[in-house]
């Protein structure tokens, strides 16, 4: 039986920044200048998806159960 996997915390806290602004620019008023969260939605995914964890090995394990 594997331990349980972690994922490393840098990488949870940047899903939960990326969710934060989604959520942050889902509430904002129409009128309102939300820029700055619309670019943080634009960075965010993209250092998700080049954290240094999904080029190790373990990283094919997170998702199974």
């Amino acid at each position: 039986m594997r331990p349980p996997f972690r994922f490393p915390e840098d990488l949870i806290t940047l899903q939960r920044a990326w969710q934060q602004a989604y959520a942050e620019l889902a509430q904002a008023p129409a009128e309102a200048a939300m820029t700055t969260l619309r670019h943080r939605l634009i960075a965010l995914p993209g250092t998700l998806c080049t954290h240094p964890h999904w080029t190790t090995p373990a990283a094919r394990w997170s998702s199974s159960p």
